[in-house]
Order: C-alpha cells, then sequence, then structure tokens
C-alpha cells in the first residue's frame, strides 16, 4: 500500500496549458503581429516619404533665388512624380529657409492602418522634411542685358525703340555701355597661347593645360552664355543680337580698318552702304573708338546657336531652339577696306567692289533670335569655330548670314576638317521691352579681349550667393598680361555685401602662390602669364551675406589697371567649390 500523495494527470495539465496558449495568442501575440504589420509598413512610408521629400527639394531649389513660385510649383510637382501629390491625404508645404538661396520641402503623408485599427488606431502621420541649397554655377562678366562693349546701331536700327542703351539692373552692380572688353573665340588652329584656353586644339611647350602638344582643355562644344530669362520678361519677346558676329580680320588695334586712296588723298566717305550713316566713325582704325572688336587671323568659321532651359545644369543638354542657329564665314583683311563697303562713290556711279555680305553685319548689331519665354529661366547661347557651313541655307538673297544648320547643335565632338587660325571677338545683348528683365553672361568660363590704351577699369567679375557661405571661390586667369607695361589685377568685394572692404585670406596657385588682399601685381608677359593659368582662391565667410534676390545684388568684381595699355585676349574661369545643389537638412 503506497503512503505518498496523489500524482496530477499530466492530460489534464495539457488542456490548462493550451487554453493559456490560446488567450495568450489571441491578446497578445496576434495584435502585436498586427501592430508589427503597421510598424513595417510606417517605416516604409517613412523611406518613401523622405525620398519624396528629397527629390523636391532638389529639383525645385535651382530656382532660388529669383522665383520662389517657380520653385515651389516645381517642388510639387516633383513629390507627386514620387507618389505624393499635395492633394488629401497628402500635403506638401515648400518654404524658404534661412537664405534666399534655401529650399524647404516637407511632404505630410496619412496612412490608414490595416490591423492597429481594430484597436483603436484607425491613421498613422508620416511627415519627413528636405533642405537643400544652390549656389551655382556663378554666371560670369555681366549683370546686365549686354555683354561686352555696346556701341550705338547702325543707320537701320538707329532709332529703333528699346535698343540705344544697357539696361541697368536692381542691385549693387552696375552697367555700362563700355566696360572696355569684348566676348572672344579662337578658330580651332589658334594656338592655345594666344589666349584661348578652351576653343584651341593645339598647344606650344610649356603653356598650361596641355599634354604634350595637344591642349587638355580643348572642349568640341565651344562656350555658352547664359540668358537668365527672369519672370518679368515671360510672355515678351527677347531679342537675341550679336555685334560684328563675322571674322573679319583687321588687327588687334584696327590698324587695318578700312581707308581708300583716290589721287593724293587717304578718306573715308561719310555715307558709304545702307547700314550706315556714320562710316567715318564706325569704320575708323584704332583701338581708342566704340567699333574695334579687333579680329585677326583668318579662316574663322563663327557658330551661334540658342539652346532652352534644362534641369540638369548642363548646357549642352538644353533643348535646341532649332530657328535659333546663325553662321557667319570668315573674311580676310582686304575685305575690309572702304571699296569694299561703300555702296557709292561721292558722284552716285556705283562701285564695282561693294561687298554686301560684309557691309551687312561688320561692324553692325546683327539679329541672332527672337523668343518668346513661358517660363522664367536660362536658356544658353552656345559660341563654337569647329563646324563647317556644309548643308546651312542663306537666310535670304543678300548673304552674309547663314541659318538652319543643325550640326551646330548635334555635333557633340570635333570636326577636324574646320579649321581656322586667329581670333573673332563680338557682344551680346538683349534688346526690345524685356530688356530690363533679362541678363546675359558667361557660363563657368569665358573668353575675353581687352584692347584699350589706358586699362584702368572694374568688370563684373562673377555673382556669388549667400549659399557659398564658408566655401571657397575659385577664379582662375589663363595667359593675363599682354600689355606693353606690367599691370595690376585685383578681386573686389560686391558693392551690397557684408565684406571688408580688402578681402583677405585669399591663396594662390600657377605663377603666384602669395595673392596678398587679393591681388596680383607685376602682371605681365616677361613675369611669366605668357600662355600660363593662375588660380586665385577666395575664402566666403560664413556670415557672407548679400541682396541675392536682385540680379545686380552679389558681383564680386574686378580691377584692371594697365596704365601703359593692354591688347590681351583671355580665359576666364569661376566656379565655386562644393556641389552646386545640396541637401542640407
Amino acid at each position: 500500500m503506497s503512503t505518498g500523495r496523489p500524482r496530477r494527470d499530466p492530460h489534464g495539465e495539457r488542456g490548462y496549458a493550451a487554453v493559456l496558449t490560446a488567450v495568450f495568442v489571441a491578446f497578445v501575440m496576434l495584435p502585436c503581429c498586427a501592430i508589427a504589420i503597421d510598424v513595417a509598413r510606417m517605416y516604409l512610408e517613412i523611406q518613401r516619404v523622405q525620398n519624396a521629400a528629397d527629390a523636391a527639394a532638389l529639383a525645385a531649389v535651382t530656382y532660388l533665388p529669383d522665383d520662389f513660385n517657380a520653385a515651389a510649383t516645381t517642388a510639387r510637382a516633383v513629390s507627386g512624380k514620387n507618389g505624393y501629390p499635395d492633394t488629401d491625404p497628402v500635403d506638401v508645404a515648400v518654404t524658404l529657409g534661412a537664405k534666399p538661396t534655401q529650399l524647404k520641402v516637407t511632404v505630410t503623408s496619412t496612412i490608414r492602418n490595416s490591423f492597429a485599427a481594430a484597436f483603436g488606431m484607425d491613421f498613422a502621420t508620416v511627415k519627413r522634411s528636405a533642405m537643400a541649397d544652390y549656389n551655382g554655377p556663378a554666371p560670369m562678366g555681366s549683370p546686365c542685358n549686354s555683354f561686352g562693349n555696346e556701341p550705338p546701331p547702325g543707320y537701320a536700327e538707329a532709332n529703333a525703340p528699346g535698343q540705344q542703351t544697357v539696361a541697368a539692373p536692381p542691385g549693387g552692380a552696375t552697367c555700362s555701355t563700355k566696360p572696355d572688353f569684348w566676348a572672344a573665340i579662337a578658330g580651332p588652329g589658334t594656338p592655345k597661347a594666344n589666349g584661348d584656353a578652351v576653343m584651341t586644339r593645339s598647344c606650344a611647350a610649356g603653356t598650361s593645360g596641355c599634354n604634350g602638344t595637344v591642349n587638355a582643355e580643348f572642349d568640341p562644344t565651344g562656350y555658352f552664355y547664359v540668358v537668365r530669362v527672369e519672370p518679368a520678361a515671360v510672355g515678351q519677346p527677347v531679342r537675341l543680337q550679336v555685334f560684328d558676329p563675322a571674322h573679319v580680320a583687321v588687327g588687334d588695334n584696327c590698324e587695318n580698318a578700312p581707308k581708300e586712296v583716290e589721287a593724293t588723298t587717304t578718306r573715308l566717305e561719310d555715307v558709304m552702304n545702307p547700314y550706315t550713316h556714320d562710316g567715318l566713325t564706325r569704320y575708323a582704325g584704332g583701338a581708342a573708338g566704340n567699333y574695334c572688336t579687333g579680329d585677326v587671323g583668318s579662316g574663322v568659321i563663327t557658330s551661334f546657336a540658342v539652346r532652352g532651359p534644362t534641369d540638369t545644369y548642363q548646357p549642352v543638354n538644353g533643348p535646341a531652339m532649332t530657328d535659333c542657329v546663325r553662321q557667319f564665314k570668315s573674311y580676310g583683311a582686304s575685305t575690309a577696306t572702304s571699296k569694299t563697303l561703300r555702296d557709292k562713290r561721292n558722284d552716285g556711279s556705283t562701285n564695282g567692289s561693294y561687298n554686301h555680305e560684309v557691309a551687312r553685319v561688320f561692324r553692325q548689331w546683327v539679329d541672332l533670335c527672337t523668343f518668346t519665354p513661358t517660363k522664367a529661366g536660362d536658356h544658353y547661347i552656345q559660341v563654337r569655330t569647329n563646324v563647317s557651313l556644309t548643308g546651312a541655307a542663306l537666310t535670304d538673297s543678300i548673304g552674309g548670314i547663314y541659318g538652319g544648320n543643325q550640326r551646330v547643335f548635334t555635333q557633340m565632338g570635333d570636326d577636324t576638317a574646320v579649321g581656322g587660325s586667329g581670333n573673332n571677338r563680338f557682344a551680346f545683348r538683349a534688346v526690345g521691352p524685356a530688356k530690363a528683365s533679362v541678363s546675359i553672361s558667361g557660363w563657368e568660363e569665358m573668353g575675353v579681349y581687352a584692347n584699350y590704351p589706358q586699362a584702368n577699369t572694374i568688370f563684373n567679375l562673377v555673382r556669388v550667393i549667400p549659399a557659398a557661405a564658408s566655401k571657397t571661390l575659385i577664379v582662375t586667369f589663363f595667359d593675363v598680361g599682354d600689355a606693353s607695361g606690367a599691370g595690376t589685377i585685383k578681386v573686389l568685394k560686391p558693392l551690397d555685401s557684408n565684406l571688408p572692404d580688402t578681402l583677405v585670406g585669399c591663396t594662390g596657385s600657377g605663377v603666384r602662390t602669395s595673392v596678398p588682399d587679393c591681388q596680383l601685381t607685376n602682371v605681365s608677359s616677361s613675369s611669366g602669364f605668357n600662355g600660363k593659368t593662375q588660380t586665385v582662391r577666395v575664402p566666403i565667410p560664413a556670415t557672407y551675406t548679400c541682396e541675392s534676390t536682385q540680379r545686380g545684388g552679389c558681383w564680386f568684381r574686378l580691377t584692371v589697371s594697365f596704365p601703359g595699355g593692354v591688347t590681351d585676349t583671355t580665359t576666364w574661369s569661376a566656379r565655386v567649390e562644393g556641389d552646386p545643389v545640396r541637401l542640407i537638412e
């Protein structure tokens, strides 16, 4: 007989365990799993919302600081393309950051819970923000509706409304009809050491940026100029013109200017052709006047084309405006004579040597293109000298202006069959009712030609907006100093900025490493600048501010002094170190 306690029936305990397990699963595990599913979905939604906010901020910030409305519209459109349109249950808020170049996009999404709703949690709200900053690319050379000197129009346009003068922009920068420089481009066969760092194929030994005798900096797409269209210009015709667009070799200082010898008298007739009534002034020699662009060399075919806006920050990706392409052939020095340019003699007899083509484009403003922008933004003028005239059609029966050659747009590489050695100098302007709301500037780099007897002037160098604070402005000069005597080049602060009158902390590389007060002294070919690159690095303080909402604001300037005069083709470039567009939150 057993004396121990009675043993429990293990089969009975299994029933209790089953009940407890069922209760645990029903009231603990299932709700936890349901919530876990909803939480996982919410984490996925957080990532998607953040991606939409990031994409919207990066795409839209490029409209700042000029056009907040366009930035806000773009931000909402991009958010929508990423799955979050600005309609219930999504909200897309767009605001400015602490600086006018910063854009904050906040996307709020409300989602319905699948399982947690059974426990009273019907909805979950996800809210994420992104802030982007935009500092470039920096326009160079001009905040105005003209780039380079702006000579008066010829006879055909002398009384045309709205075309007599440059339009000064709002803000701190100033505009002048004679800033004492021209835009410049070389034929691809020109030696790089002559001053064009971009459009020349070959180099001599010792020239900066060369791989043996090959120009490593050669860009077959040429130069680009930014045509910045502000909101006030939308819907109005923008008429772009080029001064003296054809290559007519007259010498750096126009020493081979038009002239005619009759008997013992050298003279220029004042009335020469349908394009000018001021031949004595317009066709005169010497660099002191308003009209001497100083073309040299031979065979330089110059092509101009206008491209539309692009979101890629690369002008070469801008869509071709197929009606806005013009080409001009080269004319040798023998064509720049009064016989070539004069239609009739004093006695009314016809001049058999008269060349209508040359007279039409020589020292005249020539139409490049007229377009009506549908939105604010940047258009681009592309200029190159390595595209042939093949396939181009004359725009009319007179000649001199060629149009229709789409290779100016589509030829991405070089055409080595196109030569030309020399330099073509010219200027741009926008005229008409929209001119006060349009500016033309160099894009990242520009060719510049100066030929004036007493060089002591101040240029608008580059626009640097507050987004560049704490970064470095990098300015590069190639082949400066072709002058009769040594000169001085100094970088100056924007007039509307909070920087000190004398910039500090600048450093250099290339010819000089020391750049005290952001100034280069003893600048000349003989002091080492011939065919060489000089870089100046300008630190931008963290506290830097300027009037970035105004087109004339935030322009660093350059003072150039060559007391003995200068005849110089140079290439300038400028950029702010770092990515032009970046997320800062």
